[in-house]
């Protein structure tokens, strides 16, 4: 009777009728009667009939009763049988229905509703990667970074997460502005599991810096650039950690290591700019790098009394214009790269008047 309701497309009955077969001692254990449930639940499911919302709320669970209705198909049937291959098809059609339809929301940018369809397609292959990254996928650019990375996770338990799903859970933790530690050990679970791709390496020392934590990030950008000696995206990394610790070491009251890391920073600045001379923030952190020598001698300038300075004054000055030499030709190659840039124009403004270049300082009070 259920298959005869079916047919006729009366799903209501259809389903009634099949429903008080499984509450019957026995009912669960026909092939026939699960794959003819499985139908009947299966054009439900298709159906955009009001009516049948109401069995629909969840249209995950709705679409996993329609799949374990087949699944138990297959279960009691041989392989050979045709109910089997009948409902092995079905499944297929209600996974590839769920991809396609999810897919075509998310190309059309309507990602809460590819997010439901690729849940459906879930229910089907549990432990298909499909779904769960395209579901992933759809929750990010929804900008629901905590469902997304939810989804991602859920791979973990079936497959190898790929470097592209551990990119975007880099991404997504960034994203909902997460504790730097929290961002820290995804980047470390990605590096377990591709511990020589440079682009995670160089995401942990960028952690490692705003954490504070100098020393790990030495220790890893040491042993990475033995390694790779020519990669100038962690060269550049470390000259900037350098520069922070040269800072940091002078405001602690230690001069000489202080002094150490400015050595080690400019080398790899040097390297660095060796390469790619055009790059405005590399040239700029330099100059600034240097330019701080010069201002640590034009406070002890500044310091001395009257007699110290005609001892030793001058002397003294010119050591802090010679600091000023050295970063002025990287504080005028960013003026090549960014003419209009205020911090670079404000700062050759200071070089060229402690320089007593009178030409240049006109030419650049100009420029307002």
């Amino acid at each position: 009777m259920a298959s005869t309701f079916l047919n006729d497309n009366k799903y209501i009955e259809a389903k009634e009728t099949i429903d008080e077969v499984f509450e019957k001692p026995d009912g669960d254990k026909s092939a026939r009667a699960w794959y003819t449930k499985g139908r009947i639940y299966h054009e439900i499911l298709k159906s955009d009939a009001p009516e049948f919302n109401k069995f629909k709320s969840n249209l995950k669970d709705f679409t996993g009763e329609v799949a374990l209705c087949y699944n138990k198909t297959k279960a009691l049937t041989d392989p050979g049988n045709n109910l089997f291959r009948l409902a092995n098809n079905q499944l297929e059609i209600l996974w590839t229905d769920g991809i396609n339809k999810g897919y075509k929301d998310y190309q059309e940018l309507k990602f809460e509703s590819a997010i439901k369809y690729f849940e459906m397609s879930q229910a089907v292959k549990p432990q298909d990667t499909t779904a769960y990254l395209y579901a992933g996928l759809s929750a990010q650019n929804a900008q629901n970074y905590k469902q997304a990375i939810d989804y991602y996770l859920a791979m973990k338990s079936f497959t190898r997460l790929s470097k592209l799903v551990y990119d975007r859970l880099i991404i997504c933790k960034q994203a909902m502005n997460a504790p730097l530690e929290e961002r820290l050990d995804m980047i470390e679970e990605a590096l377990f599991e591709y511990p020589d791709h440079l682009p995670y390496i160089a995401e942990e020392v960028r952690a490692l810096i705003k954490l504070n934590k100098f020393v790990e990030a030495e220790s890893r950008l040491n042993t990475v650039l033995k390694r790779s000696p020519n990669n100038f995206e962690l060269r550049l990394r470390r000259a900037d950690l350098f520069d922070r610790i040269f800072k940091e070491a002078f405001s602690n009251g230690l001069p000489e290591r202080s002094e150490k890391y400015f050595e080690m920073a400019s080398e790899d600045y040097e390297i660095y700019l060796n390469t790619y001379p055009q790059d405005f923030t590399a040239n700029y952190n330099y100059a600034v790098m240097i330019n701080e020598q010069a201002n640590r001698v034009y406070d002890r300038v500044n310091l001395m009394s009257e007699d110290e300075y005609v001892i030793s004054g001058k002397n003294t000055e010119e050591i802090g214009h010679n600091w000023t030499r050295k970063a002025l030709p990287y504080m005028e190659m960013c003026r090549k790269i960014k003419p209009d840039d205020p911090g670079t124009i404000r700062a050759l403004k200071v070089f060229y008047e402690r320089l007593k270049m009178t030409d240049k300082l006109a030419e650049l009070n100009g420029k307002g």
